[in-house]
């Protein structure tokens, strides 16, 4: 059974003026004074055969303990420690557990991480092994191309600075640098003498 609080909000009753009181003639000739005075906190001033016993038995309880030797200290400290160690195993164990998920994490991160490396570096080398296929048949035929191209253009340099007449298709001046194209989409080309002074 729980322990429950003596109550410790007991006040005196207050009257004002003096008391009052009724007689009362009774039948044996006898008289009896009835108090009608009129109080303020009377309900919480009277103090019971209830009250007085709770009060004694708690004191009765404490005098027996003090006389007999118990050690209510020591209780209290057993009953701390024990409370510490069982405090301190759930601490414990929710350490371990948050541990255990932590690594547990880092592990399948690892995983992940290295099937994802894996799978992208299958598919860089097959990439890159495309792409050397791809120059090892072209390589040959897109530098014979180059070569073309470019003695094309040298030669078509040389005979306008020979001839002192260059030509040169009219662009856009802007960054884009778009050529000005005709209404057949040939582009447009400028011609000119360089003159020396």
């Amino acid at each position: 059974m729980a322990w429950k609080l003596l109550p410790v909000d007991y006040t005196d009753a207050v009257w004002a003026g003096l008391k009052r009181y009724n007689q009362i003639n009774n039948e044996d000739g006898s008289v009896s004074f009835q108090d009608i005075t009129a109080y303020t906190g009377k309900e919480k001033s009277f103090f019971g055969a209830k009250d007085a016993n709770r009060m004694n038995e708690a004191l009765n309880t404490i005098m027996s303990m003090v006389e007999n030797g118990t050690d209510l200290y020591t209780a209290f400290q057993n009953y701390f420690a024990e409370q510490k160690t069982l405090f301190e195993q759930e601490a414990d164990s929710k350490a371990t557990e948050f541990d255990n998920y932590t690594d547990n994490l880092e592990q399948e991160y690892k995983v992940s991480m290295a099937a994802f490396e894996s799978q992208q570096q299958q598919i860089y080398n097959a990439w890159f092994q495309a792409m050397k296929d791809q120059l090892s048949k072209d390589a040959a035929g897109n530098l014979q191309n180059q070569c073309t191209e470019l003695d094309e253009r040298l030669t078509l340099l040389e005979q306008m600075t020979m001839q002192n007449d260059f030509s040169a298709p009219l662009a856009t001046d802007d960054e884009a640098i778009t050529l000005i194209v005709d209404d057949l989409d040939y582009a447009i080309l400028a011609d000119w003498k360089y003159k020396e002074e």
